[in-house]
């Protein structure tokens, strides 16, 4: 595929696709359709971040869009805003600086979260393997 480097769009409506890993790098691609593919979840958005010229993202008629509905533009910022800085469209949709902000606000709050889980696991871990131990002999 290295020859398809001039590629600016990309129309995969209904082509089945479940998982976007793997997605090939086109550099110069600037408008994606995913149509009508069978991508469910948030956790595939990630995974078109080397796509750093994308400006238009559609995704309608996937499982991820009829399940976020309105949300899926604020899911689209939260997973790609950082990589994908000329994103400007989500399934023929822009976005004001409202939406922006609190894609970025939800980011944070979601990171700050995972934080505080993984410090509550590690504690939870450390507690159990303390009421497990042996008592020490004297």
């Amino acid at each position: 595929m290295d020859n398809l480097v001039s590629l600016k769009k990309l129309n995969l409506t209904g082509s089945k696709i479940e998982s976007l890993t793997d997605f090939p790098t086109f550099p110069n691609l600037e408008q994606l359709i995913l149509d009508g593919n069978s991508v469910a979840t948030i956790a595939e958005l990630p995974k078109l971040a080397h796509l750093t010229k994308l400006k238009k993202l559609s995704m309608t008629g996937t499982p991820l869009a009829e399940e976020k509905g309105d949300d899926l533009k604020k899911e689209v910022l939260i997973a790609l805003m950082d990589q994908l800085k000329f994103l400007k469209e989500v399934n023929g949709e822009g976005w004001d600086d409202e939406l922006a902000k609190d894609a970025k606000d939800t980011k944070e709050a979601r990171i700050q979260e995972a934080i505080e889980a993984a410090k509550a696991a590690e504690e939870a871990a450390k507690a159990a393997e303390n009421a497990e131990a042996p008592p020490e002999a004297e």
